[in-house]
C-alpha cells in the first residue's frame, strides 16, 4: 500500500473512532507542538491493531502520534509481546486490563504526556481521588481530608505525581470529539479554581486596638528607619535595606497577585503603623500556612505583635480553612519564640546548625498549631 493510501486508510479509521470534527489552525499548531507525523511503518501497525491509532489527524490529513509512539513495544520485547506486557499491569483484573488495552489502541489517551500503563493507572487513580475530594469539599470546603486528597490529585505529593504533571493542555478539538470539557479542565482547572484558589477577606481586619490591611505605597516611610538598622534586621532573613530598597519592597507587596501570600500592614486605629504580618498558604491542598511578623522598634512591648498574629491565626483557620499553621524562626529570636508560646503554638522542631544566615550557620525553631488546638483555646 502506498503512503497516500496508508494515510487515507488511517484517516478513515480515525474518523470512525473519533467522529468527523473540524481542526482549526490553533488546533493544528497545538498538535504540531506536542506530536509528530506518523511514519509509514507506524501506520501499517496501526491498521493491523499492533500500535495505537493516530492521536490526531491534522486539517491537511497528516496522522500525528506521540514522539515515543512505538517505544512500549521495545520495553515489552517486541510487538508480539506488547499486549501481554501491557495488560499485566492490571494484575488479576483482566477485564480492566483488556479494556485499557482497547483504549490504548484507539489512540484516545491524548491527555497524557506519556502514554504508558503506569501513567494510565496513575491518571485513573488521581481522577477518582479528585472526584471523591470534590464530593467532600462541596459539603465542607475546609474538610482536611478533602483538601489533602484534592491537593494530591491535582498537584501531587512526594512520590505521587498529580494530574497537573501527568496531563497535556489538550485543545478545543478535544472538547468536540470527547463531547465536553477536557480531563484537565474538569479535574485540574475547575477544582483548583473552586477549592484551591484562596479568596481574600474583606479588608481591613479589625481587632481591639489594631487594623490589618494590605500594603500601600506610602507605608515605606514608616519602615525605612527600622530596615536600615543592623540590630533590628539581625534575626530576619533580609539584610539591612536603604530607603529606596524598602520602597521597592513595599511596591512589590502592594502589587503582589499571589492570593496564597497574605502580607499586611498592622496599624493602630488612628493609622499609626506599628509593624507588619504575613500568612503564606502552602502544603498539600493549601491546607497549611506559615505565619510571620515584625514590630517596629518604637512600638515593642505593647503586645501589638501578639494581637495581630492572633487575628492572622483566626484568618487562617476560619476564613481559609487551614488545618495547621507554623512559624519558623531563628533560635536566637527569644522574643518571637516567647510570642509563639503566648499564641499557644508548640515548639515541634529545634534544628541544629541547619540555616545559613548572614555569613554563619544558625539553629532554627519550628512552632506549630493545629486547628483543633486553636479552637480549644477559644
Amino acid at each position: 500500500m502506498g503512503d497516500d493510501a496508508l494515510t487515507e486508510a488511517v484517516r478513515r479509521r480515525y474518523v470512525e473512532v473519533n467522529g468527523d470534527h473540524p481542526m482549526t489552525p490553533a488546533d493544528d499548531d497545538y498538535v504540531r507542538e506536542h506530536f509528530v507525523p506518523a511514519t509509514a511503518e507506524a501506520m501499517e501497525h496501526m491498521l493491523a491493531g499492533r500500535l495505537p491509532l493516530a492521536s490526531y489527524v491534522l486539517s491537511d490529513g497528516t496522522p500525528m502520534v506521540p514522539a515515543d509512539h512505538g517505544d512500549l513495544a521495545g520495553f515489552a520485547g517486541g510487538l508480539d509481546r506488547l499486549h501481554a506486557w501491557f495488560v499485566a499491569f492490571w494484575g488479576d483484573d483482566a477485564a480492566t486490563g483488556e479494556a485499557e488495552w482497547g483504549h490504548y489502541l484507539s489512540g484516545r489517551y491524548t491527555c497524557l504526556k506519556e502514554v504508558s500503563p503506569v501513567r494510565i493507572r496513575q491518571k485513573t487513580e488521581r481522577v477518582a481521588e479528585a472526584e471523591a475530594a470534590v464530593a467532600r469539599l462541596r459539603g465542607d470546603r475546609s474538610d482536611p481530608l478533602g483538601r489533602g486528597m484534592l491537593g494530591e490529585a491535582v498537584d501531587g505529593v512526594l512520590g505521587v505525581p498529580g494530574l497537573d504533571w501527568l496531563l497535556l493542555p489538550m485543545t478545543a478539538y478535544d472538547r468536540l470529539r470527547f463531547g465536553g470539557p477536557t480531563v484537565r479542565e474538569r479535574w485540574v482547572d475547575a477544582p483548583r479554581e473552586a477549592f484551591l484558589t484562596p479568596v481574600a477577606p474583606e479588608w481591613p481586619l479589625r481587632t481591639e486596638r489594631l487594623l490589618l490591611r494590605p500594603h500601600e505605597p506610602g507605608d515605606a516611610d514608616a519602615f525605612a528607619d527600622a530596615w536600615a538598622s543592623e540590630e533590628w534586621t539581625s534575626l530576619l532573613l533580609t539584610r539591612p535595606q536603604n530607603r529606596a530598597e524598602v520602597a521597592e519592597m513595599i511596591r512589590r507587596r502592594t502589587a503582589a497577585a499571589d492570593p496564597a501570600f497574605v502580607s499586611v500592614v498592622v496599624t493602630l486605629h488612628d493609622g499609626t503603623v506599628v509593624g507588619d504580618s504575613l500568612l503564606h498558604l502552602q502544603g498539600t491542598g493549601l491546607s497549611e500556612g506559615e505565619i510571620g511578623w515584625t514590630v517596629l522598634p518604637e512600638h515593642t512591648g505593647h503586645g501589638y505583635g501578639t494581637e495581630a498574629a492572633r487575628e492572622l491565626l483566626r484568618l487562617g483557620f476560619e476564613h481559609h480553612g487551614l488545618r495547621r499553621i507554623v512559624a519558623n524562626l531563628d533560635a536566637r529570636n527569644v522574643r518571637s519564640a516567647a510570642m509563639c508560646e503566648r499564641l499557644g503554638m508548640r515548639r515541634e522542631v529545634h534544628r541544629l546548625g541547619d540555616f545559613w544566615s548572614k555569613g554563619e550557620w544558625t539553629d532554627s525553631y519550628e512552632y506549630a498549631l493545629l486547628r483543633e488546638e486553636w479552637r480549644a483555646q477559644a
